[in-house]
C-alpha cells in the first residue's frame, strides 16, 4: 500500500469515528419526544436548522404557541454525515436530549426562556407578515436530509429561514403556521406563497 492510501484510510476512519461520536444514541428520538410533550404552554412543534454567520448552523425545536413562535436551540453545529442512515429521516433524531431537558418547566413565552441561550428566539405571531415554503435545494446542506425551508417575513422587514430537518410534512406545517399567524390578535393578513 502506498502512503497516500494509508493516509486516506486513516482519515476516513477518523471521520466515521467523529460522526459516531456526534450522533445521538439509538432510541433518543423517543426520549426527545417525551420531553417535548411536557413543554409549557402546550404548543405544536417542528425541528429546524438555521444558518448562522454563513458557515455555522443552529438546530432548533420551533414551538408554535397561541401567542408566539419560540425557537429553542437544541444542538450546536450540525455537520453533514458521511453515511446517512434511516435515523437521519426522523426530525427528533437531531435534538440533543440533554439540551431539550434544560427547557423542562420553563414557560416558552417567558423572558427566562430567551435568556437560556443567546440563540433562542421568540416572535409574536402578530409580527409575522408572510409565511412561505421553498422546496428548492439549499446550498451547503450536503448529505443532511431535509424537507424544505419555511421563510418568515416579519413586519420589521427581517426574514428568518428555517430548514426542516429530516422528513416532515412541509406544506402542512406552513399551512398550520400561516393559519396560526393570521388569526393572532393584530396580525396582518398572512399570505402563503409557494
Amino acid at each position: 500500500m502506498t502512503k497516500s492510501v494509508i493516509v486516506g484510510i486513516v482519515v476516513c476512519a477518523a471521520l466515521f469515528g467523529l460522526q459516531a461520536a456526534l450522533t445521538n444514541k439509538k432510541g433518543t428520538e423517543s426520549d426527545v419526544q417525551a420531553l417535548l410533550s411536557r413543554m409549557l404552554p402546550h404548543a405544536w412543534n417542528f425541528v429546524a436548522l438555521e444558518y448562522c454567520y454563513g458557515i455555522l448552523n443552529r438546530t432548533y425545536v420551533v414551538f408554535v404557541t397561541d401567542e408566539m413562535i419560540c425557537g429553542a436551540r437544541v444542538r450546536g453545529p450540525l455537520p453533514a454525515p458521511l453515511l446517512v442512515t434511516e435515523r437521519w429521516s426522523d426530525p427528533y433524531f437531531f435534538p440533543r436530549p440533554s439540551h431539550v431537558s434544560r427547557y423542562a418547566g420553563i414557560d416558552l413565552t417567558s423572558a427566562g426562556f430567551k435568556k437560556m441561550s443567546l440563540a433562542n428566539f421568540q416572535i409574536p405571531l402578530g409580527e409575522v407578515e408572510k409565511v412561505w415554503l421553498n422546496s428548492d435545494p439549499k446550498w451547503g446542506m450536503g448529505t443532511v436530509p431535509y424537507s424544505g425551508r419555511i421563510h418568515l417575513r416579519l413586519r420589521n422587514g427581517k426574514t428568518r429561514e428555517l430548514i426542516l430537518l429530516g422528513k416532515q410534512d412541509a406544506p402542512s406545517l406552513v399551512e398550520r403556521l400561516r393559519t396560526r399567524c393570521s388569526t393572532a390578535p393584530g396580525a396582518p393578513e398572512v399570505r402563503l406563497v409557494s
